[in-house]
């Protein structure tokens, strides 16, 4: 009876993702639109506008990298011209310091896997409609899915998903410096300071730097377990308010792959000094992967497809939102679709990106969800 009522559950929960569902919201009425048409598998996005956006991933059927970029907010998407070399790329990471000036990079493929190979970094002019080869940092063999730039394009930086050393430069690529933290990370917060860094690091720590990575500080978050770690932190332009996710406990065998016990939402007012604990009232099973500060009261949350349970609702993947600075959390979509990046401009214009089907590792299809809300009369 218990796999019957998953998969009624999960045909029902299908249809809810194509049809859109509606969930109040402070602002209104709150739904995501499934996009799953004519996008590649979707490895970063990014939007200057409610319009226009760049999306990279991979062409399963053509094996190859792909660039699209859209002006209508995301309901179709162009291919861009890329060179041929950055065919062969896994693209992860993705950055525009104004509408014009964006960066994408990631490894040329070894074979048949994404995770060896020499780091190519790409640059637009154009908005993401044509992409040229630009100047990486020498020799580098690590896939750097952080890109961030200041406004003007001049100071930059190009932060690994886990390692001790990122690399950045004060003319625009022309050369790289490397930076040593000197302690582990896995992930990275954009503040919009270049002297203001917070990474997340190994075992549940945040690592804070205020004069551009010269000096760290190592803060606990208090998270325990064999699994302790920060998946994504978000903070506020100012560095003072944020918000990090990630999990703790033991380790759990999910399918085929492995998760923590228990997902974690953290919550910061003085840039990342201390953490508190925020629970909603119910919790998915999946593991979270990714948030998003819009405001010192709303925040979003995504998470992959969870492990089964005497409710399987808790095994959907969630996108959770607050509006009252994390006091409460509400699942404002239960979808089939496992999130792993949540973009917004705004509190009116998100997107987020996860696949479905299969596993959140190998999902069978891609999918883009993009936010409608509808005011109150």
């Amino acid at each position: 009876m218990k796999i019957v009522r998953l998969l009624q559950r999960s045909v029902w929960a299908m249809v809810l993702a194509t049809l859109g569902v509606w969930t109040n919201c402070a602002a209104g009425r709150t739904h995501w639109v499934l996009v799953d048409h004519h996008i590649p598998d979707p490895n970063n996005i990014f939007f200057t506008d409610g319009r226009h956006g760049v999306l990279t991933g991979w062409w399963p059927w053509r094996n190859c990298a792909a660039i699209v970029w859209t002006r209508d907010g995301g309901r179709r998407w162009h291919s861009a011209k890329i060179p041929p070399l950055a065919k062969k790329a896994s693209l992860f990471g993705l950055w525009f310091s104004n509408p014009k000036l964006g960066w994408a990079g990631g490894l040329i493929r070894s074979g048949k896997v994404w995770w060896t190979g020499k780091f190519i970094l790409l640059q637009t002019h154009d908005g993401g409609r044509a992409w040229q080869i630009g100047t990486a940092p020498p020799g580098l063999h690590t896939n750097l899915s952080h890109i961030w730039f200041m406004p003007g394009g001049k100071h930059g930086r190009l932060l690994p998903s886990g390692g001790r050393i990122f690399w950045q430069t004060a003319n625009g690529g022309q050369t790289w410096q490397t930076v040593d933290v000197g302690h582990q990370f896995g992930s990275a917060a954009w503040i919009g300071s270049w002297r203001h860094i917070v990474l997340g690091g190994q075992r549940g720590a945040v690592l804070v730097s205020t004069d551009a990575g010269k000096t760290w500080t190592k803060i606990s978050t208090g998270l325990k377990g064999p699994m302790a770690g920060i998946a994504a932190i978000s903070f506020l332009p100012g560095g003072q308010v944020g918000w990090a996710v990630g999990g703790q406990g033991k380790a759990l065998r999910n399918g085929d792959w492995t998760q923590a016990a228990q997902p974690v939402i953290l919550h910061t007012l003085n840039g990342g000094k201390t953490w508190t604990r925020q629970t909603p009232r119910r919790v998915p099973t999946g593991p979270f992967t990714t948030v998003r500060a819009i405001s010192a009261q709303q925040a979003w949350v995504g998470s992959y497809l969870g492990y089964a349970t005497a409710n399987p609702a808790g095994a959907m993947p969630w996108i959770l939102h607050t509006t009252d600075g994390g006091k409460t959390w509400h699942n404002t979509l239960r979808h089939v679709v496992s999130i792993h990046q949540l973009f917004f401009l705004n509190s009116l214009h998100g997107w987020a990106l996860g696949g479905q089907g299969g596993s959140p590792y190998e999902p069978l299809a891609a999918a883009v969800l993009i936010l409608r809300i509808r005011h109150r009369p």
